[in-house]
């Protein structure tokens, strides 16, 4: 009888997911973000979800990844501030981070690009906004840098210049160019400002939804398929702390 080879199966690779530097809240999210997933980051103003962005955006530079910051509605240089007084220093990661800034040309229009800056003249000009996203990340690619996250600060503002289905559409576009790359991402919104359909529709677009309740002091994590997750969350001197609340 002639002898065939026999080869195991393999069992398959544990995904690398994007950790959010936040050791409570990557175990609600059972150890990050995985790489392409969208993940909506909810809350009112004040509620530290700003904090929480900017500490996944910084993690993901401490693992090499790149990091994207789109700001709609901030200086560049106060959101540098804001990490800044976390001890968030970006100075040892130069080439790893792009700020893509449609904010402040509305008060200077004379900006131009830097190596870290992309400058986009108004949040309404889609075509310009994607692009800028989107060439970054086909030149960290092209570097060999695999990893990417995206943050995007804030859907907000977008929804003051543009109407929800525009606002739905362009998502929808840049979700399908984010997810091409398997980078995660983190968008931020403040339901309440919004029209409920406005952004049930958008939530559709989410594969993960990370929801701040500071009046309850608790964050909450809502997964396709999986039960919700809740821990207790704050932000302390050198970022936020979440403690998962033990599963049933």
């Amino acid at each position: 009888m002639r002898k065939i080879d026999f080869e195991p199966e393999k069992p398959p690779s544990t995904v690398h997911r994007h950790r959010t530097g936040i050791e409570g809240l990557d175990d609600l999210l059972n150890g990050g973000l995985k790489p392409g997933a969208l993940g909506l980051l909810i809350g009112p103003s004040m509620s530290g979800r700003g904090t929480l962005a900017r500490q996944y955006f910084y993690q993901g530079l401490k693992e090499d990844n790149a990091s994207i910051y789109v700001t709609t509605k901030n200086f560049t240089e106060d959101i540098v501030t804001l990490m800044e007084e976390k001890k968030w220093t970006l100075d040892a990661y130069t080439e790893h981070y792009v700020f893509v800034d449609a904010y402040s040309p509305q008060s200077d229009p004379s900006l131009k690009d830097s190596v870290d800056v992309k400058y986009v003249a108004s949040v309404a000009d889609f075509a310009r906004l994607t692009n800028a996203i989107v060439s970054t990340m086909s030149e960290n690619l092209a570097r060999g840098v695999l990893n990417q996250r995206v943050v995007f600060d804030s859907i907000d503002t977008v929804l003051m210049y543009v109407s929800a289905q525009g606002v739905y559409r362009f998502l929808s576009y840049l979700r399908a160019k984010i997810k091409g790359f398997r980078s995660s991402s983190m968008f931020m919104i403040e339901p309440d400002l919004h029209d409920e359909r406005q952004v049930k529709t958008l939530f559709q677009l989410a594969d993960v939804i990370i929801e701040l309740k500071p009046d309850e002091g608790i964050v909450q994590v809502t997964q396709p398929g999986l039960p919700k997750r809740r821990g207790a969350f704050r932000v302390g001197d050198t970022g936020c702390i979440v403690v998962p609340e033990p599963l049933d």
